[in-house]
C-alpha cells in the first residue's frame, strides 16, 4: 500500500463502511492508482482470500468506467456477461462500483457487491454511492494524497497558452464536476420530462399491462403548461372508464399537492382492441406511484387493477418502478451530457475558428456528412452522436501549429508538412482534457490514418482504425476535394468520388467507400 494510504487507512476504512450502512452491500473495496500504475486494493470488508489486490488499468471494469464515466451496476450473474466472470470469481451476484474522478481522470473507484437480503442494487443506492466516492476524494484530496493525475497513463497533455485555454476553463471545469459525480443536476429550472423521454418510458408499459389483472397504466409528466402522459391498455377503453382513470389520476395528484394538467394524452393498445372493452366497472382498484428521476418533478406511475392487487403484484409493481425510474434516468442524463457535450465542441472550435472561417465550415461539413454516413451504415444513436462530435472537433489541433500560415502557402516544405501532421496528435491532447473525453479523443486522434497502414500520426491499419476515424477520412477528403474555399483546387463530385473508389481498401475502409460513394451519388 502507498505510504501515504497507509497513514489514512483507519479513516478510508470508516467511510468504505457507509457502504454498508447506506447501501447495505455486503462486501466492498477500494482501489487508487498513483497516477500511472495499476488500481490498488487499499481498504476492503466482507471479501475473504477472493479479492482483487490489484486491477490493471486496461481491465474490462476500468474501461467501463472510464468510456461511461458513472457507476457500472449489475444485478445478477447473466445480467451483463462480460463480468460474469468477474462475479463468479469473488462468489458473488450483484456488483455496484463508483468511479472517483480526479481532474477529469479515474483516480480510484469503490467495488461493492451483494446488497443484503439478496436484494438488487437501487437508484437510491446508485446516488449514496456517488457521495460515498466524492467522500474518499474529499479526504485525499485535503490530506495531499491525492497524485498527481496529469502523468496518468501514456498520453502527455500538450500545454495551451493562456488566451487559448481561458474561454474553456470554466466550461470544462463544470463538465468534470458533472460527469464525475455521475449527474448533470438541475440549475434551478422548470424541469420536465421531452416527449422523446417519455416515451421512452412509455415503451415499458406494454410489460406492465401484461402482468395478471393490470388492465390500464400510464406514465405522466406533468408540468405548468401541460405535459405529456402515454397511457397503455389492455383493450378498447370506454369514454367512461378513460375519464375515470383520469380523474383517479388527478385526485391522487391533488391530495399530494403536485401538478396535473396534461397538455397530451396518448392511448397504445400493444395487445390490439379486440380483447373485452374496458368499461369504468372493471377498474375495481387503482395504485399510482412518483417516479422519482433527478428531482423532476410531476412523473407518476398509475396503474388500474380489473381486481385487488395481490402482495406479488404489488412486488413485481415495484419492481417494475426501479427498472421504468432507471431507464428515464438514463434517458435524461443521455440527453443531458449530449448537450454539454455539443457545448463543449463549440467552445473548443470557437473563438479561435473566427479567426479561420474556412476552416470553421469544413468541419461543420464534415460533420454533416459523417452523421449522415453513420446513419447510413446503422450505427447506434449515440455512436452517431460520437461521430458526429467527433468529426467537429476533428481539426481543433490546428489552433497551435500556426494554421494561418500553412494554409496560405502554396508550397508547404518537409518541415511545413511535419508539422501540420501534429494536429491530430495535438487536437487528440486538447480534447482527452476536455468534457468530450477519451473516446472522442481517440477518433480524432486516428483521422489521418489510411486502411493500409501509411497514415500518420501512428500507422495504424485497418480495423485497428477506430470506425470513427474511417468515417471522418472519407468525409473530410471529399470535402477538401470539392469545397469552393478548399486549399486545393476544388473538382467536380463525380470526379472526387472517382478519386475515392480508386483508393478504396487502400487509403480507405473499402466497405465504407462503397456505401459513402452510394450516398454521394443519390440526387
Amino acid at each position: 500500500m502507498n505510504v501515504e494510504y497507509a497513514a489514512l487507512e483507519p479513516k478510508l476504512k470508516e467511510i468504505l463502511y457507509n457502504c454498508l450502512e447506506q447501501i447495505r452491500a455486503t462486501k466492498a473495496a477500494l482501489y487508487l492508482s498513483n497516477g500511472e500504475g495499476p488500481y490498488s486494493l487499499v481498504a476492503q470488508y466482507g471479501f475473504r482470500d477472493n479479492v482483487r489486490k490489484i486491477v490493471a488499468l486496461n481491465d474490462d471494469l476500468v474501461d467501463r468506467l472510464l468510456t461511461k464515466r458513472a457507476p457500472v451496476v449489475v444485478n445478477g450473474l447473466a445480467a451483463e456477461p462480460r463480468f460474469s466472470e468477474l462475479l463468479y470469481q469473488s462468489d458473488t451476484t450483484r456488483m455496484l462500483v463508483a468511479p472517483i474522478y480526479s481532474l477529469g481522470r479515474l483516480f480510484g473507484f469503490v467495488d461493492m457487491r451483494d446488497k443484503a437480503g439478496q436484494q438488487p442494487f437501487e437508484a437510491a443506492d446508485i446516488d449514496n454511492a456517488q457521495r460515498i466516492s466524492e467522500q474518499f476524494l474529499e479526504l485525499l484530496a485535503s490530506s495531499r494524497a491525492a497524485p498527481d493525475t496529469s502523468r496518468q497513463g501514456s498520453k502527455q497533455p500538450v500545454e495551451e497558452p493562456s488566451e487559448l485555454r481561458s474561454p474553456l476553463v470554466r466550461l470544462i471545469e463544470e463538465a468534470r464536476g458533472s460527469v464525475a459525480r455521475g449527474s448533470l443536476r438541475n440549475r434551478g429550472e422548470v424541469r420536465s420530462l421531452n416527449e422523446a423521454q417519455v416515451n421512452a418510458g412509455g415503451a415499458m408499459l406494454p410489460a406492465l399491462v401484461a402482468l395478471p389483472n393490470v388492465v390500464m397504466a400510464s406514465l405522466n409528466a406533468f408540468s405548468t403548461v401541460g405535459g405529456t402522459q402515454i397511457v397503455c391498455a389492455r383493450a378498447t377503453v370506454s369514454d367512461e372508464a378513460a375519464s375515470q382513470f383520469q380523474a383517479k389520476v388527478r385526485a391522487w395528484l391533488q391530495k399530494r399537492g403536485e401538478l396535473d394538467k396534461v397538455g397530451q394524452s396518448t392511448t397504445v393498445y400493444p395487445f390490439g382492441t379486440n380483447g373485452p372493452r374496458i368499461e369504468a366497472a372493471r377498474l375495481v382498484s387503482m395504485l399510482s406511484a412518483p417516479v422519482r428521476v433527478q428531482n423532476i418533478p410531476g412523473i407518476v406511475l398509475s396503474v388500474a387493477f380489473d381486481a385487488p392487487p395481490t402482495p406479488d403484484s404489488r412486488s413485481a409493481l415495484e419492481r417494475f418502478l426501479a427498472q421504468l425510474e432507471e431507464v428515464l434516468r438514463f434517458a435524461v442524463s443521455s440527453d443531458k451530457l449530449k448537450s454539454l457535450m455539443q457545448r463543449a465542441a463549440e467552445r473548443l472550435v470557437e473563438p479561435d475558428f473566427q479567426k479561420y472561417p474556412v476552416l470553421a465550415a469544413h468541419s461543420s461539413r464534415v460533420s454533416d456528412l459523417a452523421e449522415r454516413l453513420a446513419t447510413l451504415i446503422d450505427m447506434s444513436a449515440d455512436d452517431i452522436e460520437t461521430v458526429r462530435i467527433a468529426a467537429l472537433v476533428h481539426d481543433v489541433g490546428m489552433r497551435l501549429i500556426n494554421y494561418d500560415k500553412l494554409y496560405r502557402k502554396e508550397q508547404l516544405t518537409s518541415d511545413d508538412l511535419n508539422l501540420f501532421r501534429e494536429h491530430s496528435l495535438i487536437g487528440a491532447a486538447i480534447i482527452a482534457d476536455s468534457p468530450l473525453g477519451g473516446e472522442i479523443a481517440n477518433i480524432v486522434l486516428c483521422h489521418h490514418e489510411r486502411f493500409d497502414g501509411t497514415g500518420y500520426p501512428n500507422g495504424v491499419p485497418g480495423d485497428q482504425i477506430p470506425l470513427g476515424s474511417r468515417i471522418i477520412h472519407l468525409c473530410e477528403t471529399f470535402d477538401a476535394m470539392t469545397a469552393p474555399d478548399s486549399y486545393q483546387t476544388p473538382v467536380p463530385a463525380i470526379s472526387a468520388l472517382g478519386k475515392i473508389r480508386r483508393s478504396s481498401g487502400t487509403q480507405f475502409d473499402s466497405v465504407l467507400t462503397d456505401k459513402f460513394v452510394e450516398m454521394m451519388s443519390k440526387p
